[in-house]
């Protein structure tokens, strides 16, 4: 169609409304780019220059019809190349998924994860893959019988250790679903979802398999994608409803035993930002706002808090999350019983045990691991004082003296929860002081292998395996199954190692031996590096312990005609690696677990270190102490930067010690390496 040349002075409405450059042709060359009808306005005569704003009027109508019919043929687009690309195969996701977890663990939060800013589409791909298309929301609903057994399970197993929302009014709720209520409020729905989703993943495999005759990763995945249809049916990116929030938190929370579930560290920016919009920050009592939504938002504020510190803690970065911020104050320490949707005031507060008490005692806790656990820096930001090593451990003290007097003094150790509570919040505190007198790679040779040091992480862990062991109070370990105790394992490893034999017991072994071997049976433990770390610490510790008690040890690696299998010492993959060579080719096991493969072992384990023991017959002064300082020093003044083969084949130029062993200043890069030498320790139970 030829174009022609318009009036000069006159552009097109829709370069008007863009405020470009119109080359005034019919139609102009930026309406044909970009698909959109051009239209003119029309002169203003004296005969209709009362009707230029309905002409105008007309042409924006005409502009907004032709982008629709743009906007359908590209969604026609879309269409036929989704259909013609299909959703990706199971094996086809297995296979994509290492290398996702790979990107997430290397890029960590670096704070901007924790921003709400993001589209819909980078928070989408947030989420795990999924096959496409999804099933319909309403069949994932599970039948009667089964939504009330949920219900219990969730009520004996999350409830009790989660409050995040008002049992009774939720049961009514969930009474509704059980008789068959089909038009569910999309936040309603929501939350329901996140109810099946958090108890499902909570049970065990064998208790799955028993209950619903299905297995576990079945049941995960429908009410995983099901709550997440939920979510994006409530536009949660947006909504300021509370129950969306609810569900969202609880699907975060729980969604971290799941090990496809959502990337915590991407969206609890999400979580964040909605609860400052809707203005959970704020407590309810300074809006006039009613008794019990003031605890409501209380509640799943100081959960949302929680979250942000565990997380911080996860990815070694710092809580989004500043004191000025916010001033919501923490919710009552009553029951649910003692709250109605209609009272006109908060019920009056008696000291004693509550169903809130063990989530009181979090709320806590996280809070004051903000002010010991974290960078001067975050610190300062936040108005908490700069203290020093000594003055943090004298507050510890004192935070544990109210601790034991406000909440902990009315547990019963015959009561199962009550037990929980206090072993566990006794954890904490420990765990809390390992945190802030954690070794450095700069202090003296000498404080290194400090006794109290040491007994503090034999503390840890045995307060770690008491809750273990508890088999009254199994039903709420999970909320304690993902955090590894990587640096108590790690130090007495390492003392097991270097200690003179004088300085070992056979108890400080039998914990580490209990708490590798508990670890050792999680299939996900092998997707993290460090426990490829702990396995060759534990490599060079048996052979220690074997050549200071002088029994049978593990033979050299060199040596020729060996036929010892690691098997036989219980070793993991990664050190089995360098005993087996053909199981060296990369391999998944029955579970989905990726195997390290040689290249991946290589940058942790290596030769040289296994090659490093001698036997007795070879070192004559066994009964000898091998001088810490020498070994210490030496250890230390390994370059952090050093390739990894040279660290290892400085092995032979270390002295021999009383120990019987060649000691490696790799060794102790293994140990730094594993403990992310002092930047940051987790307190791992929040």
């Amino acid at each position: 169609m030829p174009r022609r040349v318009i009036a000069s002075g006159r552009s097109c409405l829709e370069c008007r409304r863009r405020k470009i450059k119109c080359d005034r042709s019919l139609p102009c060359a930026y309406c044909v780019r970009t698909h959109i009808h051009c239209t003119y306005p029309q002169p203003k005569t004296g005969q209709d220059a009362d009707h230029s704003v309905d002409s105008n009027l007309v042409g924006r109508v005409e502009s907004i019809e032709c982008k629709f019919q743009s906007l359908e043929r590209s969604l026609a687009q879309i269409k036929q190349l989704l259909h013609t690309n299909p959703p990706l195969s199971g094996q086809e996701q297995n296979q994509l998924r290492p290398e996702i977890e790979q990107d997430r663990c290397s890029s960590g939060c670096s704070g901007v994860s924790h921003a709400a800013s993001r589209n819909d589409g980078q928070l989408w791909q947030s989420f795990p893959l999924r096959p496409d298309p999804s099933p319909a929301l309403e069949n994932l609903h599970p039948s009667p019988p089964v939504i009330a057994f949920i219900w219990q399970t969730y009520l004996d197993v999350v409830d009790p250790v989660l409050k995040i929302f008002h049992v009774p009014t939720v049961q009514r709720q969930v009474m509704s679903v059980i008789r068959g209520r089909s038009n569910l409020e999309a936040p309603t729905e929501c939350l329901i979802f996140a109810i099946y989703y958090s108890t499902v993943v909570t049970m065990s495999a064998v208790e799955c398999r028993g209950e619903f005759d299905e297995d576990k990763a079945e049941l995960v995945t429908r009410y995983r994608t099901g709550v997440e249809q939920a979510l994006s049916r409530a536009n949660f990116l947006r909504s300021l409803d509370l129950t969306v929030l609810q569900a969202f938190t609880l699907y975060l929370i729980c969604g971290r035993k799941d090990e496809n579930g959502p990337d915590v560290c991407t969206l609890i920016g999400v979580a964040i930002g909605t609860a400052m919009k809707i203005g959970l920050h704020c407590d309810g009592a300074d809006l006039g706002l009613s008794p019990f939504e003031i605890e409501m938002r209380r509640r799943l504020w100081w959960q949302i808090c929680i979250l942000d510190v565990r997380t911080a803690e996860d990815h070694g970065s710092e809580p989004t999350i500043l004191e000025a911020a916010f001033n919501a104050e923490l919710p009552l320490n009553i029951n649910d019983t003692s709250l109605q949707p209609d009272m006109s005031e908060l019920p009056q507060v008696q000291p004693g045990k509550t169903e809130m008490t063990f989530t009181l005692v979090r709320f806590e806790v996280s809070h004051f691991v903000r002010r010991v656990t974290f960078s001067d820096r975050f610190c300062r930001t936040n108005s908490y004082p700069i203290l020093s090593e000594a003055k943090k451990c004298e507050a510890i003290e004192q935070f544990k003296e109210r601790v034991e007097k406000q909440y902990l003094s009315y547990c019963d150790k015959e009561v199962p929860l009550d037990f929980i509570t206090a072993t566990s919040t006794r954890l904490i505190l420990v765990k809390l002081k390992l945190a802030v007198c954690k070794l450095r790679k700069d202090q003296a040779p000498g404080m290194l292998m400090q006794t109290i040091y040491r007994r503090t992480c034999e503390e840890v862990l045995q307060h770690a395996q008491t809750l273990r062991n508890y088999e009254k109070g199994k039903r709420w370990l999970w909320l304690f199954q993902t955090y590894v105790e990587w640096d108590s394992l790690a130090y007495l490893l390492l003392h097991i190692c270097t200690a003179p034999p004088e300085e070992l017991s056979d108890a400080t072994w039998k914990i580490v031996d209990e708490i590798y071997h508990h670890w050792k049976c999680e299939s996900g433990i092998y997707r993290d590096r460090r426990w490829r770390l702990i396995e060759e610490l534990r490599f060079q510790a048996l052979s220690a312990r074997a050549t200071k008690q002088k029994i049978p040890q593990l033979p050299r690696a060199t040596q020729p005609g060996h036929h010892t299998t690691p098997e036989q010492y219980d070793l993991g993959p990664a050190a089995r690696l360098h005993k087996d060579p053909s199981a060296r080719a990369h391999r998944t096991t029955d579970t989905g677990i990726d195997q390290p493969s040689n290249a991946e072992a290589a940058a942790y384990v290596h030769p040289s270190q296994v090659a490093g023991f001698q036997t007795t017959e070879s070192n004559p002064t066994v009964d000898q102490p091998f001088p810490m300082g020498t070994l210490i020093s030496a250890a230390t003044a390994t370059s952090v930067t050093q390739p990894v083969d040279e660290a290892m084949s400085s092995a032979a130029e270390l002295p021999s010690g009383g120990t019987g062993c060649e000691w490696s200043a790799a060794l102790f890069e293994v140990f730094w390496d594993l403990t992310g030498s002092g930047q940051g320790a987790s307190v791992s139970w929040l």
